[in-house]
């Protein structure tokens, strides 16, 4: 079937006269890299719902897990901006498209690493930090920026020793996921801090509110 389509696109519609070998060649060869990328498409979107809904329930926040799921995303033009500009490395192939599935993984340890720090600071001195959230921040983005640091450097560093290998695809594979991981953690590092304040400051609002209500209710009812 995908002969006689490619044969009439190719050929000239009748069928009678035969499509060169070559012409069917790349033809067939491009409707089967077209199949292969569309199916590529749908787990790397799969993989993404599932880390956003793994995030959200971990996170206990919608508004979190996105802002998350956003880093990762944009990532990658960032990424491609500094591989092509800084490294000239101008090839993008089948490899640097599993990069999503790495940073992915990476990114979600990195969030978790955070927002932990972020709660765990609530129980560490509760009549010091309970009520501070200056000190709080202070005391998760030290601990968990550092072990961030760790355990991001040591796996770009492992992607950058792919550079030494003699096949191209490999190198550049090398360098695009050695270069994802750093700037996916800056990222996290410089948004997620800020996203944290912003959902523990509309978090306290809403609490507020509804002990508010929950007050004028009771003395309605009395």
């Amino acid at each position: 079937m995908v002969r006689d389509d490619l044969d009439k696109k190719f050929g000239d519609g009748s069928g009678s006269k035969p499509m060169k070998s070559a012409q069917f060649s790349i033809a067939l060869l491009m409707e089967e890299f077209e199949t292969l990328l569309l199916a590529d498409f749908f787990f790397a979107f799969f993989s993404i719902m599932f880390v956003w809904i793994f995030l959200s329930v971990h996170l206990r926040s919608f508004f979190l897990s996105s802002i998350g799921t956003l880093l990762i995303i944009f990532s990658f033009p960032f990424t491609m901006i500094i591989v092509a500009g800084i490294f000239q490395v101008s090839y993008f192939g089948s490899l640097q498209v599993i990069s999503i599935y790495i940073v992915l993984g990476i990114a979600a340890d990195d969030i978790f690493v955070f927002v932990d720090a972020w709660r765990q600071s609530a129980n560490v001195s509760p009549e010091i930090f309970q009520n501070d959230k200056k000190k709080r921040m202070a005391y998760a983005f030290r601990r968990g920026v550092r072990a961030m640091a760790v355990t991001s450097s040591t796996t770009s560093v492992a992607f950058f020793s792919n550079i030494f290998s003699p096949l191209m695809e490999i190198q550049a594979f090398g360098i695009f996921s050695g270069v994802i991981i750093p700037v996916n953690y800056f990222l996290v590092v410089m948004l997620i801090p800020p996203a944290v304040i912003i959902y523990e400051a509309n978090k306290c609002c809403c609490c507020c509110k509804r002990e508010k209500d929950l007050a004028i209710t009771e003395q309605e009812d009395r």
